[in-house]
């Protein structure tokens, strides 16, 4: 029904500043620089602001996995997810981490970031679930939202596209969430938006310690990891982070473009009423539309996904 993520949207309280850090030291290419019409910013719930600004950022102009920073002024002080050191915790059901491949060492760009005013979470760790091998860890970006940074010493060739040999960091290869009910779930990723599973996984006990350093809960919690995205396509996929009877707490209304931190998905399709009506036959909310977007020059639809995702769905006209 969908395809793969092709933007995600960062709230942030300084655009010079996270321009910075995605263009200059992660080297990311700036595709678009624009002011968005009220009617965009009324579409993505930003009302009663004096201005907005959004920069647009991808790979080498690869079209899937790209970034849209977007800062009001006055800046937004509200942040999506605070669990490194704030009053949120790690097992908080809602999005979590966007996700960049690098190369060996990892510790090369560990320090870069850091470099830059990021803060690492935790050691680097090295681990398996199934057949993948990783070597991981989140870093705190400007705003406090999460970003990890992984190592593929062992991935399938379809969750991963070839590096540019030019650039350092990849696209946004997946964005994770944190879900609760895994059933609701599964259903809405698989069957109302009609995205492919590639891996549905607990993590192993021998695996499970360094599964929680990783991702900041309690030693002894349970993880599971489901993998989905667009068939063929290797990058903006979307991975749920299930830590079972932990996955209580919700973030409720925080994944929103009004906020500082990871704030929407922006999915395209070919049949937005098919995806409203399914949409609506899920239980899950539709906020937006479909409404024509003169910017899209097609239909938008603004809707919340079972753990308070924000998902832009994009029909764009033939």
């Amino acid at each position: 029904m969908v395809g793969a993520m092709e933007y995600v949207t960062v709230g942030v309280s300084d655009l010079d500043e996270s321009v910075r850090l995605f263009s200059d030291v992660m080297k990311l290419d700036v595709e678009a620089e624009y002011v968005p019409s009220k009617h965009l910013l009324s579409l993505w719930g930003v009302e009663g602001i004096e201005g907005a600004r959004v920069v647009e950022l991808s790979c080498s102009g690869y079209p899937v996995g790209r970034l849209r920073l977007l800062a009001t002024t006055p800046p937004r002080t509200v942040r999506v997810r605070d669990d490194h050191g704030g009053p949120d915790t790690a097992t908080d059901v809602g999005v979590k981490a966007i996700d960049f491949y690098v190369r060996p060492p990892i510790r090369r760009w560990i320090d870069t970031l850091e470099n830059a005013g990021c803060r690492a979470r935790s050691e680097p760790i090295r681990w398996e679930i199934g057949t993948v091998e990783s070597e991981e860890i989140n870093i705190s970006g400007p705003d406090g939202y999460p970003m990890l940074l992984m190592v593929a010493w062992r991935h399938p060739e379809a969750f991963r596209r070839k590096f540019d040999a030019a650039k350092p960091f990849s696209e946004v290869a997946t964005t994770s969430v944190v879900c609760g009910d895994l059933a609701a779930s599964r259903h809405f990723y698989g069957d109302v938006l009609g995205l492919t599973k590639f891996t549905d996984d607990e993590v192993e006990d021998e695996y499970r310690e360094l599964a929680d350093t990783l991702t900041g809960v309690p030693s002894g919690t349970r993880v599971r990891l489901i993998l989905y995205g667009a068939e063929g396509e290797p990058s903006g996929k979307l991975l749920l982070v299930h830590f079972y009877e932990a996955s209580v707490r919700r973030l409720e209304g925080r994944m929103r473009p009004y906020h500082l931190g990871v704030a929407m998905f922006t999915h395209t399709t070919g049949d937005i009423e098919a995806v409203h009506r399914r949409v609506l036959a899920s239980g899950n909310s539709v906020l937006v539309g479909p409404a024509e977007v003169p910017e899209y020059r097609g239909r938008v639809m603004v809707m919340a996904g079972p753990n308070d995702e924000l998902f832009e769905i994009i029909e764009a006209a033939g």
